[in-house]
This record gives C-alpha cells, sequence and structure tokens, in this order.
C-alpha cells in the first residue's frame, strides 16, 4: 500500500478554502438574518403606520382644513346618507339601538368591543401571518398545510372556482403579501373616504356639548330630529372615552364614512377564509361527509366575526348602515386591485419551481 504525502503547501491550499467556505457559509447566514431583520422592520412600519391612518386624517383636519366649513360638509353628508338610508328602508339605526337599550343592554361591552376589537384582532391576524411567512422563509416550511377540497386526481367535475384558487398553491411569503397588501390598500382607501367625504357619524347629530381640544364645538345640534345616544360618552368603555385629551387631540370625529371597523373585521374573514383552507375531503354531488361540513361550518363561523362588529357599530351609534356597506366596498376594491397587480407581476416574471411576489 502505498502511503501518499501531500506537501505543505497542498495541506495551506486545503485549510484556506475550507476556512474560507466555512466563513462565505457564516455571511450567507448573517445576510439572511439581516434580511429577516430588515423584512420584519419594514413590514412593522408600514403596519404601524396604517393604523394611524384615521388619527392623520385627524391632524389634516386641524391643520389643513377649515373645520367649521368641515363641520358643516361633515353633517350634510350624513343627512345625506340618512336620506339614501330612508329611500332604501335601511334607515335603522336609531330603532336597532332603541330595542337594544330595551331588552339587551351591556354597554360596557359594546363600547369595550368598538374601542378595543377592532385594533387588537387586526393586529393580531398580521403578527400571525407574518411570524408565519419568516417561519417559511426561514425553514422553508409551513405551519399549515393548504389542500385542495378535493383530490387533485378526481375526475369529479364538481369543483368550484374557489376550490381551484391559484391561493391555495401560493406559498406562505406570496400569501402574506397578498393578503397584507389588500389590508393597506383597503385603510388608505377608507383614509381617502376620511379626507374628502367627512362624515358625522349618528351619535354627534343631537349633541351640542361636545368640544375638540381646540374648544370648538363637533356636533350637528339637531336633537328635534334625532334620538341617537352616544353610548361611549354616557356610558363610557374600559379602555378609553371621548373625554380623553389624547382621543380629542389625535381622533378624527368625521372618519364614519366608510367604515374601518367593518373593512378590518371583514379582511379578518377573509384571512380566517382563506388560510383555513378548503376541506380536504371528497365532494360530490349527492354525498358530503360529516367531516365535510365540520370543516365547512369551522371555516365560516368567522363571518360571525364582521356581523357582531357591524351591530356593535350602529347599535353605539358611531357608523350607519351605510358606512359599513361602504367598509365593504373599499375592501372589494382593494381585493381587486391587488388581485390585478399580483397576476401582471406573474405574467411578466419568469416561472420558477417557488415564484417570490414582491410586496405591492
Amino acid at each position: 500500500m502505498v502511503d501518499i504525502q501531500f506537501s505543505p503547501a497542498i495541506m495551506g491550499w486545503k485549510r484556506s478554502v475550507v476556512r474560507g467556505a466555512s466563513q462565505a457559509t457564516a455571511l450567507v447566514q448573517r445576510n439572511v438574518y439581516i434580511r429577516l431583520a430588515v423584512t420584519i422592520a419594514f413590514e412593522v412600519a408600514l403596519i404601524a403606520i396604517t393604523f394611524c391612518s384615521n388619527f392623520l386624517s385627524g391632524y389634516i383636519f386641524n391643520h389643513f382644513f377649515d373645520f367649521k366649513a368641515s363641520r358643516m360638509a361633515a353633517m350634510d353628508n350624513a343627512l345625506r346618507i340618512i336620506k339614501a338610508e330612508k329611500l332604501f328602508g335601511m334607515f335603522i339605526e336609531q330603532a336597532v339601538q332603541k330595542w337594544n337599550s330595551d331588552y339587551i343592554g351591556g354597554w360596557s361591552f359594546w363600547n369595550t368591543y368598538y374601542a378595543g376589537a377592532h385594533p387588537v384582532v387586526t393586529a393580531g391576524v398580521l403578527v400571525i401571518l407574518l411570524v408565519r411567512m419568516l417561519y417559511w422563509q426561514t425553514f422553508r416550511s409551513n405551519w399549515k398545510k393548504l389542500r385542495s377540497s378535493v383530490d387533485q386526481t378526481s375526475p369529479s367535475p364538481f369543483r368550484t372556482e374557489e376550490e381551484r384558487s391559484p391561493f391555495h398553491v401560493q406559498n406562505p411569503a406570496q400569501q402574506y403579501y397578498f393578503l397584507r397588501s389588500v389590508w393597506i390598500l383597503g385603510a388608505w382607501i377608507a383614509f381617502l373616504g376620511f379626507v374628502f367625504i367627512p362624515t358625522m357619524p349618528p351619535r354627534l347629530l343631537p349633541t351640542c356639548d361636545y368640544f375638540n381640544n381646540t374648544g370648538l364645538n363637533v356636533g350637528g345640534c339637531i336633537a328635534n330630529d334625532f334620538t341617537f345616544v352616544d353610548t361611549i360618552g354616557r356610558f363610557g368603555s374600559l379602555l378609553w372615552d371621548w373625554e380623553d385629551p389624547s382621543v380629542k387631540t389625535l381622533n378624527n370625529p368625521y372618519a364614519a364614512f366608510p367604515s374601518q371597523h367593518s373593512l378590518f373585521a371583514c379582511w379578518v374573514a377573509m384571512v380566517w377564509i382563506c388560510i383555513w383552507g378548503p376541506s380536504s375531503q371528497t365532494v360530490t354531488a349527492f354525498r358530503r361527509p360529516a367531516a365535510f361540513w365540520l370543516h365547512f361550518l369551522g371555516r365560516w363561523s368567522i363571518v360571525l366575526y364582521p356581523m357582531l362588529t357591524i351591530y356593535c357599530i350602529v347599535v353605539t351609534a358611531n357608523h350607519y348602515i351605510f358606512d359599513a356597506f361602504g367598509g365593504i366596498a373599499a375592501l372589494a376594491l382593494s381585493y381587486v386591485i391587488v388581485s390585478w397587480r399580483t397576476s401582471k407581476k406573474k405574467e411578466g416574471s419568469p416561472s420558477s419551481p417557488h415564484p417570490e411576489m414582491l410586496p405591492v
């Protein structure tokens, strides 16, 4: 057996190659962590700015607009909404509030729900989506395997468009960017409504003794025509009150149309329905197993959240029913725009086994 001896030069070169490879690996890992940190910082900043869109509209009103003129415009827009609701037989806000007061009550719950559920639930869903996306980018592993609701090899002709939706073949990063882009765009569409269509909420129409931080009256002073009760002002909530100095300074009292509460609640429902995914049970025209219906009920039970939210914003006299419809319309418009933008990016990008979707 021949004993092969390498020269010191070759051994030194070999050690240099190994050392260089380890340094390159460490550099790549550092770059990955840096990219993740930058991604987290950017997404958190983007989400935080979007949550502050209501406050930004209030700042614009206080510093760039004539507040008294805005107050009159807000009251006129509110009366137009009421007139339109009466035309369609939908002006039921006063009756619903009175019915709740007579038979249900629970104003502390409804006021706290209005003040807290809106930001907390939405932020929680965004955090879950972001962490899920970061987990996938780090480990290329998905928490939740999204499956088609039918066997892809099945010849069954009863697949729905939803079951063939391309969303369910996207990776978690693509899904995150799509869903968060829909939310962000919808929120800023609502912001445009707050600025250019100021609307006095129902609770302020009969009010004549509520003032902003500069001492100007923000109410409509038409108590003879309306009986709305400002439930937060009268009963308070466990989180904040209209008289809090920070609320008076930051809040836009005329940010009623479209309703961000209904927009965000419907977005949360959309996320739940999309991420849950269709049932994996085989579906035929005449036979659907019990597991399919359990999955169906679990998936669509989330619609109770936007329904409860819309009831809350109406019963507390913070929004009209048309405001809720406006929020849903803003979400639908945002979804259409982001879907169109995403499809255009797909057409312009080369096909690959794991296509990456850039933020919209």
